[in-house]
């Protein structure tokens, strides 16, 4: 029943499902959408959920939901224990900093399919949750990060302030349907969609620019276990219309195979800041395993990673709780969730040098 509920919870959560954000596992496995008052209830009107935060940043609190079933969520968990031991081994000061965030540093902006939430929940990184219209009324600072999850729209003023806020020094991260809605309008000729939409699908990636910080857990795999990127249904190939601008970060040959487009990852500077745009989502719904190694206990990538006995027993520890849980499904987790940290660590860190 569990490995069924994980399923169907899973795809509620998909491109154009009619039931994009289920609060639980019941809720995703009944067939009946909600009725359509209740949906405008819990997206613009959820005033009643709010304590404890400031009224201007219409902050919304973390969902408690697990998309992709409780494999997973717990995959993203435990990751954060793997995140944290790699920061304090290379860069303790990294990890200071990450410990640093506040709410106010990072901002994401609610969209209607990813859910940038759930991993910086996950991985314990403070953050104020807004509709994209509060982005007006708020007084966006060049140390901040701002996320944008995967719209089905969004209001291009606020596409436009987001391109202020990145001109002045902010740095921005997109997914998917972003893409046309966010990074076309406020930065136009840099990429667009492609204009013909993936399927649901696994590609394997490459990286390219292996000098970006921001990748180093994607760098540090085993060769026999690369890893590979889901391509939701109808997730954006990426176009680079720029290419003296825009630097391809991570690339597949699947991509560019089937859609003639291969960018997964790319960064271009716009001003004094940053952009970041991916295909697809940030919070993966499922893993697929490619490879032998890629089936193998979570404890094995643990340990792969070269990290403590003390956290490869808390891996052991989660498997016995969670026994689907892999190490496919954990690199996956564990990549994403070292990506939207070094991003954070690496903006405080710029923003204190040109503070200097």
């Amino acid at each position: 029943m569990d490995w069924i509920k994980g399923k169907l919870f899973g795809r509620q959560l998909s491109h154009g499902s009619e039931n994009e954000a289920p609060a639980t596992f019941d809720e995703a496995l009944n067939p009946q959408p909600p009725q359509q008052a209740d949906v405008v209830q819990q997206v613009q009107m959820p005033d009643q959920l709010i304590s404890q935060v400031p009224p201007e940043l219409n902050v919304y609190p973390c969902e408690k939901s697990t998309p992709g079933g409780k494999e997973m969520a717990a995959a993203y968990e435990i990751s954060k224990q793997l995140v944290r031991e790699r920061l304090a081994r290379e860069n303790p000061e990294d990890l200071a900093i990450l410990d640093g965030i506040k709410d106010t540093d990072i901002i994401c902006v609610r969209g209607t399919y990813d859910h940038i939430h759930l991993v910086l929940e996950a991985i314990h990184i403070p953050f104020a949750h807004v509709n994209p219209e509060a982005i007006l009324r708020m007084d966006l600072k060049p140390d901040q990060t701002v996320y944008v999850n995967c719209p089905s729209s969004f209001p291009p003023e606020v596409a436009h302030k987001l391109a202020k806020f990145v001109e002045g020094g902010g740095l921005l991260i997109t997914t998917d349907w972003a893409l046309q809605h966010v990074i076309e309008v406020g930065f136009p000729n840099t990429v667009k969609y492609s204009g013909t939409a993936t399927g649901d699908e696994v590609v394997s990636v490459e990286i390219v620019d292996k000098e970006d910080d921001t990748l180093k857990g994607f760098l540090d795999q085993e060769k026999d276990a690369a890893p590979v990127w889901w391509l939701e249904s109808s997730s954006y190939p990426i176009e680079v219309l720029d290419k003296r601008r825009v630097k391809v970060l991570v690339r597949s040959d699947d991509l560019k195979r089937r859609y003639k487009h291969d960018p997964v990852i790319v960064r271009f500077e716009w001003g004094k800041g940053t952009v970041y745009h991916m295909i697809s989502h940030f919070y993966l719904q499922r893993s697929e395993t490619r490879t032998k190694k890629q089936s193998a206990s979570a404890s094995s990538y643990a340990s792969a990673q070269m990290v403590s006995e003390e956290t490869v027993s808390k891996f052991k520890e989660y498997e016995a709780y969670t026994p689907g849980l892999s190490y496919g499904m954990v690199q996956s987790a564990a990549t994403s969730s070292e990506f939207v940290s070094r991003c954070v660590v690496k903006q405080k860190k710029k923003a204190t040098s040109f503070g200097k």
